[in-house]
């Protein structure tokens, strides 16, 4: 994740993006970016109280990010940035999860839970 100054123009914003999609899809492989757009920030960071906020995912090797890092510290546009290690079992436990909850469910019989009357215990007592 990375946090771009939100005071930036739009033209400018998409380049410094296209910059760091250019850089990954070079080096590793480049799944998406999702962008998540302009958000306060919880606190001023270089007296900036706005952001623009972008999620780059990617899979790549360690030097990857070591090179990543060294192109963002020199990047002065940018305010923060953050690289998390994705967990794929995680990923997959989550497709297989959406993927049950959309199949339909077929209704079985119908069993009251014991200690509740039925309509034929009533009718035997009459």
């Amino acid at each position: 994740m990375i946090v771009f100054d939100g005071t930036l123009s739009d033209d400018t914003l998409q380049k410094e993006q296209s910059q760091i999609e250019e850089f990954l899809k070079q080096n590793a492989t480049f799944e998406k970016t999702d962008v998540w757009g302009k958000r306060s920030l919880a606190y001023a960071i270089n007296k900036k109280k706005i952001g623009y906020y972008c999620l780059f995912l990617y899979e790549g090797e360690g030097t990857i990010v070591n090179g990543l890092e060294y192109h963002i510290k020199l990047n002065e546009q940018i305010l923060r940035h953050q690289t998390v290690v994705r967990n794929v079992k995680n990923d997959t436990a989550r497709v297989a999860f959406f993927e049950q909850k959309d199949k339909p469910v077929e209704p079985g019989p119908l069993v009251k839970p014991e200690g509740e009357k039925t309509d034929e215990a009533e009718e035997e007592k009459e």
